[in-house]
Order: structure tokens, then sequence, then C-alpha cells
């Protein structure tokens, strides 16, 4: 899906006036929130290194992101997940896998962050490599 085709989107908030984009994470936050942002993007590449290279080769493969959603508030989020009170929910959006955070979140729920979008990434299948038959 595109950009444009996101902010027109349910999942699209106004108050999303900033983003972190590298390679197949795309976060979106309020730029108030901007030192939870990154928190979560450079913990996830801490934590979960084989995951984020498997990301990486698959967004290089085939233009798969990870849409980390960080709503400013749980009335924002609930607006756009109907009335739903979870603190994280994981949706596909075509392509794309989208991880929703409800409102900003303290550093001991940052774990459970991290583990969604490290469950999100394990979903997404391995790219195909080249397979080199051997010689009979």
């Amino acid at each position: 899906m595109t950009s444009s085709g996101l902010m027109t989107s349910k999942y699209f908030n106004p108050a999303f006036n900033s983003a972190i984009f590298d390679g197949p994470f795309r976060i979106y936050f309020a730029q108030v929130h901007e030192n939870i942002a990154l928190k979560v993007y450079f913990s996830l590449q801490q934590k979960f290194p084989a995951e984020v290279e498997k990301a990486k080769n698959c967004h290089r493969a085939h233009g798969t992101n990870l849409l980390i959603m960080l709503y400013p508030s749980a009335d924002a989020f609930q607006m756009s997940f109907e009335g739903k009170r979870q603190f994280l929910i994981e949706e596909q959006w075509g392509e794309d896998t989208l991880l929703a955070i409800n409102g900003p979140f303290e550093d001991e729920k940052l774990h459970e962050v991290l583990e969604g979008a490290a469950h999100c990434l394990a979903q997404w299948p391995l790219p195909v490599e080249a397979h080199h038959e051997a010689p009979l």
C-alpha cells in the first residue's frame, strides 16, 4: 500500500505529524512522542537483530513494511479501532503489517511493544533466495 493510501485510511490520525522511515520500518507518531518512537526503533534493532535482518531482506525482496502507529491518546486509538481497548493491535494492511499502539506508554511497557513488533516480523515469509542444484 502507498503512504497516501495510509493517510486516507482508518488507521491514520491527523496527530501523526512525524515519522521514522528506515527500510521496512515506518513508525508514525506525534512529534511530542518522538522520544518513545526512537526508543522503539533503536530497542527493536538491539533486542531482535535476527528478526530485523529478516525484515530488511523481506523488504528488499517484496517491499513489505512494518507500520508502527503510536497513537497520541486512547481516544485516538479507539476512533481508528472502533472502541477496542487493547494495548496492541496487529493487522494486515495489504502486503504490510500494522502494529497499533494504544497511546504513549511508560518504559515498563516497552518490552510488550518490542515483543509485538517481533511477533509481526516472525509472521513474514522468508525471502526466496536463488537455489543452486548440485550436478548429478
